[in-house]
């Protein structure tokens, strides 16, 4: 329920998807203390929009521009030069993989909701925002809270299962990276106890679908 006390929340859709972009604007405009912009700009105009914006919504890529646009302005800030982005950024994506959502968080981005939630938390999501909070929708918290009671793969480890997805063998493994196929199959022992897989196949498999292999692959 809205409370007098807050000011109207004013929301700009930045998505690319112009059917999703229509469908925000339809849902947010129904709420009584949301004002949905109508002035849609494409990047980067969106962020320095003349017009008081709280909170803007994005695709994965375009949040991510977003995000690294205030780090920009921040630094600006601490400077005293260029102009500010001010607007708190939520993205809305088809993914929900837990390297995606922890990237985007890593990266400042506030809020993260995944395209087929419910109505209601995208709608508190935009609230949260605007409140100075951050936000993950039920599903992108679970992939988060799963993220943190497992052991994160190194750099080196990543780099392997990489090519342990290519199919490629230790010894060309070792060949690419350097290293000794002795040093390969350390970190092929590493990698299957920190997946929980039993095979190398079905450690590159569980990768996939925690988005470790591609974390830096487009998304919606």
């Amino acid at each position: 329920m809205f409370h007098a006390a807050f000011a109207r929340i004013q929301v700009r859709v930045a998505h690319s998807d112009p059917v999703v972009a229509a469908g925000l604007a339809s849902l947010l405009s129904r709420e009584g203390d949301i004002d949905v912009l109508d002035d849609r700009i494409e990047l980067p105009g969106v962020a320095r929009a003349g017009r008081r914006t709280d909170v803007v919504i994005a695709d994965y890529a375009r949040a991510m521009a977003l995000a690294a646009l205030r780090a920009s302005d921040d630094a600006d800030r601490a400077t005293g030069s260029g102009e500010t982005f001010a607007p708190r950024v939520m993205v809305l994506t088809a993914h929900d993989r837990e390297q995606d959502v922890r990237s985007a968080l890593e990266a400042g981005v506030d809020g993260y909701v995944e395209l087929g939630c419910a109505s209601q938390e995208l709608v508190a999501g935009v609230r949260h925002l605007a409140r100075g909070s951050r936000y993950l929708s039920a599903l992108a918290a679970r992939r988060v809270a799963d993220s943190m009671t497992r052991c994160r793969l190194t750099g080196r480890e990543r780099q392997v299962l990489r090519l342990v997805a290519d199919g490629k063998s230790n010894k060309a493994i070792a060949l690419a990276l350097d290293i000794s196929a002795g040093t390969v199959k350390t970190h092929m022992k590493g990698i299957l106890g920190k997946l929980a897989a039993a095979t190398r196949t079905q450690a590159a498999t569980i990768a996939r679908e925690r988005g470790l292999l591609a974390a830096d692959s487009a998304v919606l």
